[in-house]
């Protein structure tokens, strides 16, 4: 994977370049030059200056990717991030690390956690559009220093654009195979200087691509083999619609997010089995999958109290709802409903005060927040087509005894931060936080989350950053609370703790052109929240042990007027595991080294046409992939040694925006360019096969 990324970096270099002004590269590096992130420490900042290794996606980049998920932009330019396979959620593994639901990384929209509270979860699916993002900013490596429970691995916040960004709106439908229909608006308007609106909605649904399952493969009591549905995105489709709104020194953010996905496989008692997705009653016109729908309300307010001194504050209200139908049993029809609602809201004030001493200068910034989460209802019908065919038969728990149960738990928090500034080539970052949280039952949790960098700046083509911080993520409240068999985990659970160690030098040459960031990494995961398969475990979610590993993450990027090259790699592996799911030196269904290699490029520069083509591959290891499945009394499986072999993927498209000036636009995209069959694992019993070839073409209109 290096040499053939190599190879190609070395190939477009050698693209010819004549005819290319001084100007157009004045301009191309103007561009870069002005990166600005807000993540990392909490304040704009130059990506020079950022104490942990942080990637920034532009919306340019998310235009040539033809991306249509946050997964899929956190795989294609990300290191460390990976696809992992989930029984009914489309999820994600940071560094190795994941669970049957996103809830290891902390994801933000415009500084406003995303993030459910009772399930922790913010799948990076179809319910976060991407046509209204600007840019995305990835913390990488432990967050709770400032942004305390579930930022363990990483750190998300989605910024979308400005009024002034569009001041007209952009319209565009989609059409593909599978099914496959989307529709989205983006509008932007500027008023005055202090007055702004951003309007977005996005949709997207696919029935999915029905994979042909053979019987050796078909890990039942009576192995026949059939067809699994992947990809499918309904019953309903996904949507994404909100509105961000500036006024002064306010801002107003309101979003609706909903997402469908179905389970490829059984997703409750008897896992990973086949079944037919059309025999099954629906529930809310949804049938077998996980639905997540949140609403999120949030109010900012920035006060520039001087030259030296500005103030924050941040209110916010949120609504979930998920509602599950899981396949309980292929076998005999059995299925059940699990649903809860709950609501959050909390607020925030955050002070940063500038100085300057004969030592130096900088800022010290001062937080607080209080937030409040309560699950308000919860259910669990259940049914049986083989004995009541399309009919929920009944229900079970009640309201005093629901399937979650119903409670609030509270978290107070105060977090700080100095960036000092010693000269022009030393800056200490060093931020903390801590966080007290009630909790419904059993013990309350404490804890103290610090972080140290060391920013080294030697000249305007080098920087070097070394750091330390540590993370957590609660146990989940529905690992604690909930009564389902199948999800069963206990209050006594502890939360999972993270501390990481981090040495990144970055390299600019040719005057910023070639871009190349490296990143050497040593973490310890502790009390990690673990599904235990095995049918005769009674407790399903355990604190299930410990993992050491350490890794190597690699960016390259060559930025050209007329092309833009792209690279990244991940190499990472376990050093030691207690109860973990590794052997030797293998996380299980994570492999060892993957990669992209993303090439931009624009045909026609000359004649100054907005058309660019795209090639996308990417490179997924080997995995080692255990298969430890009991059937029946009488039939098991078990093949401890079984692995995944390694891919290459291509995705290839070609984008034609404003053509003959008459604002219309032109997309079209192939998806695994060369139809490869692969499989995946991740937090289910066998590894579920991936989608084929898929097509999507996309005509737009600005105005």
């Amino acid at each position: 994977m290096l040499r053939l990324v190599l190879i190609c970096l070395i190939s477009g270099l050698a693209f010819p370049v004549g005819g290319l002004a001084q100007d157009d590269w004045d301009e191309l590096l103007e561009v870069v030059e002005e990166v600005v992130v807000v993540t990392a420490s909490k304040q704009s900042e130059p990506v020079q200056e950022v104490p942990v290794p942080v990637t920034v996606i532009t919306s340019e980049m998310i235009q040539n990717s033809g991306a249509l998920t946050l997964k899929d932009l956190l795989i294609t330019y990300v290191p460390g991030f990976s696809f992992s396979q989930d029984h009914n959620e489309i999820n994600i593994a940071m560094r190795g690390i994941y669970a049957s639901s996103q809830q290891k990384v902390l994801i933000f929209l415009d500084g406003f956690r995303l993030n459910s509270r009772a399930y922790s979860e913010a799948n990076p699916d179809f319910s976060i559009s991407l046509d209204k993002i600007k840019q995305i900013e990835i913390l990488r490596g432990p967050g709770s220093p400032l942004y305390g429970n579930v930022a363990l691995t990483a750190v998300i916040n989605i910024i979308t654009k400005s009024g002034n960004d569009l001041n007209g709106t952009q319209v565009s439908v989609s059409a593909g195979n599978y099914g496959q229909k989307r529709g989205s608006f983006v509008c932007g308007k500027t008023f005055d200087a202090s007055h702004e609106v951003l309007l977005w909605g996005t949709f997207y649904e696919a029935k999915g691509e029905k994979v042909d399952v053979p019987a050796e493969k078909d890990y039942t009591a009576n192995p026949q083999g059939g067809e699994a549905i992947v990809g499918g995105v309904t019953d309903r489709p996904a949507y994404d619609v909100g509105v961000k709104y500036r006024f002064g020194d306010f801002k107003l953010l309101a979003t609706q997010r909903y997402n469908h996905y179905i389970e490829p496989f059984s997703g409750g008692g008897a896992t990973g089995q086949l079944y037919h997705y059309a025999d099954y009653n629906t529930l809310d016109g949804e049938g077998p999958g996980l639905s997540s729908q949140s609403a999120h309300f949030g109010l900012e307010y920035h006060k520039q109290l001087s030259e030296m001194m500005s103030v924050d504050v941040q209110t916010y209200y949120n609504l979930n709802h998920l509602n599950t139908v899981l396949i309980l049993a292929p076998a005999v029809k059995m299925y059940a409903g699990p649903r809860w609602d709950e609501y959050s809201t909390g607020g925030t004030l955050q002070l940063n005060r500038h100085y300057q001493w004969r030592l130096g200068s900088g800022n010290v910034l001062l937080g607080a927040q209080i937030d409040k989460m309560r699950v308000y209802d919860s259910s669990f019908p259940i049914g049986n087509d083989a004995e009541n065919p399309g009919e929920w038969s009944g229900f079970i728990g009640n309201s005093q005894n629901p399937l979650l149960e119903l409670g609030e738990e509270v978290v107070y928090s105060g977090f700080g931060q100095i960036k000092h500034r010693f000269n022009d080539r030393w800056i200490l970052n060093t931020g903390f936080r801590f966080d007290n949280k009630d909790r419904h039952k059993g013990d309350n949790l404490t804890d103290f989350s610090p972080r140290l960098a060391l920013i080294f700046l030697p000249s305007d083509q080098m920087e070097i950053r070394a750091s330390y911080a540590e993370s957590f993520v609660d146990g989940p409240y529905w690992y604690r609370y909930n009564s389902l068999a199948s999800y069963q985990g206990a209050e006594s659970l502890k939360p999972e703790y993270l501390t990481a160690y981090q040495l990144t030098p970055t390299f600019r040459w040719w005057n910023g052109r070639l871009v190349n960031r490296l990143n050497l990494y040593y973490s310890e995961l502790t009390d990690f929240i673990w599904r235990n398969n095995d049918p005769e475990a009674e407790i399903k979610y355990q604190n299930a042990g410990s993992l050491e590993s350490w890794g190597i993450e690699g960016e390259i990027d060559y930025l050209h007027p007329a092309y833009k090259i792209r690279a990244n790699f991940t190499y990472q592996r376990a050093v030691d595991a207690v109860n973990y799911a590794v052997t030797d030196e293998q996380i299980h269904n994570v492999p060892n080294l993957f990669g992209n290699l993303i090439v931009d490029v624009k045909p026609f520069y000359r004649q100054e046409r907005d058309l660019w083509v795209n090639l996308t591959a990417r490179y997924v290891g080997k995995q080692l992939s255990p298969i430890n499945i009991v059937a029946s009394p009488e039939v098991s499986y078990n093949f401890p040694e079984n692995e995944v072999d390694a891919v290459v993927l291509f995705n290839a498209g070609v984008r034609y925006n404003n053509i003959h000036d008459s604002g219309v636009s032109v997309d079209f995209r192939i998806y695994n360019l060369l139809d490869e069959e692969y499989e995946q694992g991740g937090s289910v019993v066998h590894p579920y096969p991936q989608p084929g070839r898929w097509l999507l073409a996309t005509i737009g209109y600005r105005f």
